[in-house]
């Protein structure tokens, strides 16, 4: 008998898995004891090279009366599927995680209901998960979210447990909302690496007693308050001891929240160069979540009924700066207004609005339908823009090694925070009936030095005034063939917007080489390619880059415009820098279209770029207040004879009192 498991009528081979599951089918439908029985068992896998079938099951009982039944079974299994098991191992307790035989994971689906999201993960064996197959993994990260609704129960079971072992004293707990995402955990494996950590028992996502009590001490430490720390959170050096006088509980969300998230870095280091290649990473983090965190005295704190309060201000001021992982991305950061905030980190913030024409993770807009897709506002993206134009200003001062080293202390790499980070609270204000969505808030800058932070505001003016930030960052809002594209950013603050002003302009990149100044001296200028189309690389910002302002008084914002449909491809939105540059095949993108809605045409990929190949110009319109709008072209790479040509377009504006060249700096004009 071959080792294929085929069946009787030789078809095309059958998994184990599906034999095992068919054979305990037949079984029920005879309403046999036996396939009661089996039905209760969990399959743990076929060694085809030994010819071993595995079952595990929770009640020794029955798995005794299995197995007095083996020899039934194998008959069975080999007469009428054509299976040989020469052993039958049956065991007691959970099949284990570590499983060598690949199974099918819509078959294990179809045949049990499991209970929650740990169970889902953990069901799938592991020589199916290639970390190269997309499609498997993101069916993990599928099933193991459409687990999660089941849980409803346990979430309230749990808030309601948390209360009374707090002997439902509300100032003993903290309810603490998440703006956008959190990450806790995921760090050891590839499944770990799917997901955030899950509770050993209740297969749920969980923040560990630890972590919160780590995070708490953490910040009051940071903050001088060491002394403390020890008499309330207690110790463990060496051969002393002390207990602490508050206990720390487990926190679990108030319900179901956990999401597939993606990452995908646009620009990465590969080698001595940066290049456009988007990479996504698929994993699982809680959307938008809200804890139950509950705090208790233990013995020892008897007397002190004030420690409680003094931990929940250090854990309120911990997590207003972030808990757990990508904090610097986004994530992680709560809601809450800490009661008595302090920081040893220097800060700023500055209100933000934001229309785009959507903001996606792992589910963008399809083909079919253009209005389809989970849109959600994604902080990640606004530290990644102001990462790409850290690199377009840092590789124009440094060279590459230096360029890399101080990216990596600015802005960290996983498992390791850099010395500045980008954070969000937004509201959002989608318009997606319209075609594209609107959000504002307020961005929030933080860092270890001063310096640090200035670098940051000056990275922020050069992003808002120089391009978007998503999807179209390169062109402003506007209608092209009846689909919205580009986007449009503002950082409301009058005290860092620019106008049209040479002088202002000028100045303003003389501040920003002097803010890199301060973090890292350079004495030499160097220079960059920008890369062919097709093998994009990092856009810099040196002696072959322009900037030009191009005066578009007659242009009105987004929030003027009453009709998008009939508003969207005219001069007055688009502006007059993306009007001409639409109009010439020579310039515009390839397969942008005409502008009037004619379908595709040709353009030229080494200026406008097409579809794999971004943009070597960027459009960006600027509306100050109360002053004329204008829009701001930058070009990269101008030594390429066709993007030289589009400068010299320009040129011919700046002859006729239309633009002005503020970048690179000619004081002979």
């Amino acid at each position: 008998m071959n080792r294929n498991s085929r069946t009787k009528n030789n078809k095309s081979p059958k998994l184990p898995l599906d034999i095992w599951l068919e054979f305990v089918k037949l079984e029920l439908k005879k309403q046999s004891k036996l396939g009661t029985w089996l039905n209760s068992a969990v399959y743990g896998g076929y060694e085809s090279e030994s010819l071993t079938l595995t079952l595990y099951f929770s009640d020794d009982t029955i798995r005794k009366n299995v197995q007095g039944k083996h020899k039934a079974i194998q008959h069975r299994l080999k007469d009428q599927f054509g299976l040989l098991c020469d052993r039958i191992y049956f065991k007691t307790g959970d099949a284990p995680t570590t499983s060598k035989t690949p199974i099918d994971i819509k078959t294990i689906n179809n045949s049990r209901k499991l209970g929650n999201p740990l169970q889902t993960l953990y069901w799938t064996e592991p020589n199916l998960l290639d970390e190269k197959d997309e499609a498997q993994r993101m069916r993990i990260l599928e099933n193991t979210v459409a687990a999660e609704p089941s849980c409803k129960e346990i979430y309230t079971k749990l808030c309601d447990r948390t209360l009374k072992l707090v002997d439902n004293k509300e100032e003993n707990t903290l309810k603490v909302a998440f703006n956008w995402r959190l990450r806790v955990g995921g760090t050891r494996g590839f499944r770990e690496l799917l997901l955030p950590i899950l509770h050993p028992v209740f297969g749920i996502p969980y923040i560990p007693a630890s972590t919160l009590k780590g995070a708490a001490r953490a910040w009051a430490k940071k903050n001088g308050a060491s002394a403390k720390v020890y008499e309330i959170l207690g110790m463990l050096e060496g051969k002393n001891a002390k207990a602490a006088k508050v206990e720390f509980l487990d926190a679990f969300p108030t319900k179901p929240c956990l999401s597939i998230d993606i990452a995908t870095p646009q620009w990465s280091w590969d080698g001595n160069k940066v290049k456009y290649q988007p990479v996504p990473h698929s994993f699982l983090s809680l959307q938008q979540p809200v804890f139950l965190i509950g705090l208790r005295l233990t013995t020892r704190g008897k007397g002190d009924p004030d420690a409680v309060k003094t931990v929940k201000e250090w854990l309120e001021n911990a997590l207003a700066e972030g808990i757990g992982s990508r904090v610097s991305s986004g994530y992680g950061l709560t809601l809450n207004k800490p009661s008595n905030s302090q920081s040893s980190y220097k800060s700023a913030n500055y209100e933000f609005e934001l229309w785009t024409q959507g903001m996606y993770g792992y589910n963008p807009p399809s083909e079919k339908n253009k209005y389809q897709g989970d849109a959600e506002f994604r902080p990640s993206a606004v530290r990644g823009i102001l990462r790409y134009w850290f690199r377009a200003v840092a590789l124009s001062l440094y060279d590459v090694p230096t360029c890399q080293t101080l990216e990596t202390e600015l802005f960290g790499e996983l498992g390791k925070q850099g010395k500045l980070a980008l954070t969000t609270k937004f509201n959002n204000l989608s318009r997606p009936n319209e075609g594209f969505y609107c959000y504002d808030g307020r961005i929030y800058l933080t860092a270890t030095e001063i310096k640090y932070l200035h670098l940051a505001k000056q990275l922020l003016v050069l992003a808002s005034h120089l391009g978007g930030v998503g999807r179209g960052s390169r062109r402003p809002l506007h209608l092209l063939n009846e689909r919205m594209r580009g986007c449009h950013w503002e950082v409301i603050d009058n005290n860092l917007s620019l106008t049209y002003d040479k002088s202002q302009w000028r100045s303003f990149f003389t501040k920003i080489e002097k803010a890199f100044q301060q973090v890292k001296k350079s004495t030499t200028k160097y220079t960059s390619n920008p890369g062919s189309p097709g093998k994009r690389q990092q856009d810099v910002l040196d002696r072959n880059a322009q900037v030009w302002l191009v005066k578009s008084p007659d242009q009105i914002p987004p929030k003027q415009v009453k009709n998008w449909q009939t508003e969207g491809d005219k001069t007055k939105v688009r502006g007059n820098a993306l009007d001409f540059f639409y109009s010439e095949q020579r310039f515009k993108g390839v397969g942008n279209g005409n502008g009037n809605g004619n379908g595709k045409s040709n353009g030229n990929e080494n200026v406008g770029g097409k579809l794999g190949t971004p943009s070597y110009v960027w459009i960006k319109s600027v509306f100050p207040y109360q002053k004329q709008p204008y829009q701001v072209v930058t070009i990269f790479g101008c030594n390429h004879p066709d993007r030289d040509k589009y400068a010299q377009e320009l040129d011919k504006l700046r002859r006729h009192n239309q633009a002005i060249l503020v970048f690179p700096s000619q004081d002979n004009e």
